[in-house]
């Protein structure tokens, strides 16, 4: 006869969160089942994806130094919620633009494997955003070189 050992609850009868007390010591990086191909938390992030996380928030940074400084320059926002914004409060619309993307990008991180809007994977928005900012930052370089005031 076999004694059971084991006084713990078992971990695993609900799955991981989305964040854990795990997320800088677990080892979980993918699923062990099957039957879990899509929608599952892990602890552990490939580093690419942080690195692009972490990119896209230094450009959304720089943006807003760029931005603010076209506009001294006489361009204009093209964004208009932001524009009415800056208008209103400066200070209160940049660190909003910078926290809403910050939390954002960490969203998509967190919920990187799971397939939003049904169909298309988190990753999938983590690279969009990141060709936009890049993009958006090249877009504003150049203008300041035309500007001569790089």
């Amino acid at each position: 006869m076999i004694v059971e050992k084991r006084h713990l609850k078992d971990r695993r009868s609900k799955p991981t969160q989305p964040l854990s007390r795990y997320i800088f010591i677990g080892r979980r990086q993918g699923t062990r089942r099957e039957a879990e191909l899509d929608n599952y938390y892990v602890d552990k992030y490939e580093p690419h994806l942080v690195i692009l996380i972490g990119l896209i928030i230094v450009f959304c940074v720089i943006d807003v130094f760029f931005s603010l400084k076209i506009e001294r320059l006489g361009g204009v926002e093209w964004n208009h919620l932001m524009s009415l914004l800056m208008n209103k409060n400066l200070a209160l619309s940049l660190v909003l633009k910078i926290v809403i993307t910050v939390g954002c990008a960490f969203f998509l991180l967190i919920h990187k494997n799971f397939r939003l809007f049904g169909f298309i994977r988190a990753p999938f928005f983590i690279y969009f955003i990141f060709s936009i900012y890049f993009l958006l930052i090249l877009y504003e370089s150049y203008a300041l070189i035309v500007l001569r005031q790089i």
